[in-house]
């Protein structure tokens, strides 16, 4: 298990930057442990709320852009909560833009197929 969700998440797994638990490190990062976290609410969400716009989606991913890139370029160190937070609702960002293009691609299919048949 440890090594599939390091090759799924593609997860540097980099100890001052990852949860422990008992001792243990987590097999992926603090951010993609979010993330990972995220595509489940974002799951459990769509089953009961009907749609998100597009924009939403969008925003979401916002925080998490802006907190990696700020590390990435040395203007602040983050810490494994600000990376957990901006995972967990990037998480959510990516399910409910995968969906928003899904229904958008399925719905212009019907209105091609509507159009010449």
């Amino acid at each position: 298990m440890d090594r599939l969700t390091s090759l799924l998440f593609m997860c540097h797994r980099i100890p001052e930057r990852s949860f422990f638990y008992n001792g243990k490190q987590f097999p992926i990062c603090a951010r993609c442990t979010g993330i990972m976290c995220g595509y489940i609410i974002a799951i459990i969400c769509l089953v009961f709320v009907v749609s998100f716009s597009f924009l939403f989606s969008i925003l979401l991913l916002v925080p998490m852009t802006i907190d990696g890139t700020g590390q990435l370029y040395n203007k602040w160190k983050s810490t494994n909560s600000r990376r957990f937070i901006t995972g967990l609702l990037a998480g959510v960002g990516i399910i409910l833009f995968i969906v928003n293009v899904t229904v958008f691609s399925f719905n212009q299919g019907q209105n091609l197929y509507q159009l010449f048949f």
